[in-house]
């Protein structure tokens, strides 16, 4: 499926990590587990509430807000646990790699764990969202679950390179970075390639080929289930799927965006790039919707997937 919607200047930017601080959270536990409602919100009301946030620009208060007001006192790690393996897993083959990460999230609980096994990490998000008090959080958790990671008290950003050598940077565009060709080693990315549109997932890539070296490894989790589910118990998991691009465009805002590729799309935009797909996989197939718009491929199998895995190769070679 290809994302019509159509950007501008001044969002751009915006559309490549929307909603990170809500994906990340399906990953590392800052969030309610999937088919666990906190609250009930009819989607369409909540679309509204994006589109005002939209209206107004009110972006950058949002995010503070979440980082800031809203913050959550409590973090369950285990609800991650099983998308840190599969980077662990699919990045074993790499000594002691130098990773990079787009889209980190608030407390890096995943980038914590996985620094028992990766050299380093340099994470980024497109905003600043890192909560020092929740990075504490997550760190205490791991610790006492896997007594091989010492906990370390950290007071700032530094603190947390200093002791896990995970370097956090926001704000932070990945599309064009700083970095020397071949700077790293392998790549991960979780629940966050879904929050950007299919133009800038391909700027993206396009750089990770330059920054990592031939031979390195991507290994991205992705989230392909409709987001709005997860706190309107009365729609299903791929509910979007009924909708033309036209028509899901009034509910598809800058604040809570999704570009509903499947994993099919991602199949081709990597084949595209020159990735050597090492690994491709879904899991989680959930019931087909009684409608699905056209512009989706109903004779693909893994159109009513809700995750998907994948483990890249960069050849060296592509456009």
């Amino acid at each position: 499926m290809n994302d019509q919607t159509s950007l501008n200047p001044h969002n751009l930017l915006d559309r490549r990590f929307t909603r990170v601080s809500e994906s990340k959270a399906a990953q590392s536990g800052d969030a309610e587990p999937k088919g666990k409602h906190r609250i009930n919100i009819n989607w369409k009301v909540k679309s509204f509430a994006f589109q005002w946030l939209d209206t107004f620009s009110l972006h950058k208060t949002l995010y503070f807000m979440q980082r800031n007001v809203t913050r959550r006192s409590r973090i369950d790690i285990s609800a991650g646990y099983k998308n840190w393996l599969v980077h662990q897993n699919n990045l074993a083959v790499l000594e002691r790699p130098m990773v990079f990460e787009f889209g980190a999230g608030k407390h890096l609980s995943q980038n914590i764990f996985l620094s028992q096994y990766f050299g380093s990490q340099t994470v980024v998000d497109l905003f600043p969202m890192l909560n020092i008090e929740l990075v504490n959080d997550a760190a205490s958790q791991i610790s006492r679950r896997y007594p091989s990671i010492a906990y370390h008290a950290m007071a700032n950003i530094s603190d947390i390179e200093r002791y896990y050598r995970v370097r956090y940077i926001a704000p932070f565009d990945a599309v064009k970075t700083p970095f020397d060709d071949n700077t790293f080693d392998g790549c991960v990315s979780t629940d966050t390639l879904e929050h950007i549109s299919e133009d800038v997932i391909i700027a993206i890539f396009k750089e990770l080929r330059r920054i990592i070296r031939p031979g390195g490894l991507i290994s991205a989790v992705i989230d392909y289930s409709d987001h709005y589910s997860y706190t309107d118990r009365n729609i299903g998991p791929l509910n979007y799927l009924q909708y033309s691009a036209d028509e899901f465009r009034k509910y598809n805002h800058n604040i809570h965006y999704q570009n509903r590729l499947r994993h099919y799309d991602y199949v081709r935009i990597f084949a595209e790039l020159g990735y050597k797909c090492i690994k491709s996989e879904t899991t989680d197939i959930a019931p087909s919707p009684t409608r699905i718009s056209r512009e989706f491929d109903i004779t693909e199998p893994s159109l009513c997937a809700l995750r998907g895995i994948f483990l890249l190769q960069n050849t060296g070679k592509g456009l």
